[in-house]
């Protein structure tokens, strides 16, 4: 009886995860406005981005890098745009990017003497904790930032 017990808790959990998945894809699903921030001791980066998950699990991302040095005037603007496919599994979602390109808007110039776009990934993806799913906001967790990223609907 005990094991018939821990079975039915067993499968009625997997039964619990897929239907929070399912939920999370369909919740997902359009725009998202989302920002992200990253504070190193001698930079700071921050992205503002719009997101749209489609159907298909195709996504689109446009936006743009600032990236500034602390006690310094000096802020370069990158244009960022990219595309990929996306799934989700539980509470996390999986990013796989086709394509991700980064482009200087500022100071074009600059780019051969600073060379900022060798720490730029020309692929991006991961895999992203979902800390907050729902109609209107987005929070992920991602390994490599202290700050989660926050979306609200677009």
């Amino acid at each position: 009886m005990r094991y018939f017990y821990l079975l039915s808790c067993c499968l009625f959990s997997g039964f619990s995860v897929a239907a929070q998945a399912a939920e999370n894809v369909s919740l997902l699903r359009g725009k998202w406005d989302c920002t992200a921030s990253l504070r190193q001791p001698l930079y700071q980066l921050n992205l503002t981005t719009q997101e749209h998950y489609l159907a298909s699990h195709k996504y689109v991302t446009k936006g743009t890098l600032i990236a500034r040095l602390p006690g310094q005037p000096i802020e370069v603007s990158y244009s960022v745009v990219g595309n990929g496919s996306w799934q989700v599994e539980g509470d996390k979602l999986i990013l796989e990017a086709k394509e991700l390109k980064v482009e200087n808007l500022t100071h074009p110039e600059w780019e051969a003497m600073l060379n900022l776009k060798q720490y730029i990934p020309k692929h991006a993806g991961g895999t992203l904790d979902i800390v907050r799913l729902d109609q209107q906001r987005l929070s992920l967790k991602a390994k490599n930032l202290p700050d989660n990223i926050q979306c609200h609907r677009g």
